[in-house]
């Protein structure tokens, strides 16, 4: 065999492997996500600011999606003076571990107009920012995740809400999810 034959053959392979790594990632890019919220919990809420807060996970049909219900009563307004912080823990042998995914929102209303997952969420709701003091119902919320470009690198985690005022935490609650892969 001459070195010229070698040659070709070797950039076959390569030619070959690169078409096949580019196959496996158009595959893992179509692949589209699905969250399942499990179940909510409230961990802690600052009664000067928020009181009655309850939040739950519903599914209203067997066929349905799954949603999240938050309400509670405000006791200031809400606006670009509250941050909201999303903290992601994979769920890792038995244990939730902090991941590297992380949201920080500086201000409420920058949120509701420019973040296309959380902040589309809580706008699909109505509510308007900034929010006078009262009782708010957020009902039937879900990430619309039908463009969400990425594949989940983990199957399970608990996302940890974090809503703050400067400097005072005004509540904190958790979200189990599950993250489902369809091609």
């Amino acid at each position: 065999m001459s070195f010229s034959n070698l040659y070709n053959y070797d950039f076959f392979i390569i030619l070959y492997n690169f078409n096949e790594c580019m196959n496996y990632i158009h595959n893992l890019t179509s692949m589209k996500s699905t969250i399942i919220f499990e179940r909510a919990s409230v961990d802690y809420v600052n009664e000067d600011y928020l009181t009655g807060l309850k939040v739950n996970v519903r599914r209203y049909g067997r066929k349905s999606g799954y949603y999240v219900n938050l309400e509670g009563t405000i006791k200031h307004t809400w606006g670009n003076n509250i941050s909201f912080h999303v903290i992601l823990y994979e769920y890792l042998h038995n244990e939730y571990k902090r991941t590297f995914i992380e949201f920080h929102f500086k201000g409420g209303c920058d949120m509701l107009k420019s973040d296309p997952y959380l902040g589309k969420a809580v706008a699909n709701t109505g509510v308007k920012c900034p929010a006078p003091p009262g009782f708010y119902q957020l009902a039937n919320m879900t990430i619309p995740f039908e463009d969400f470009p990425y594949v989940w690198p983990f199957e399970r985690a608990r996302g940890v809400g974090i809503v703050t005022c400067g400097d005072v935490v005004i509540g904190n609650a958790s979200l189990y999810l599950k993250f489902v892969q369809k091609e």
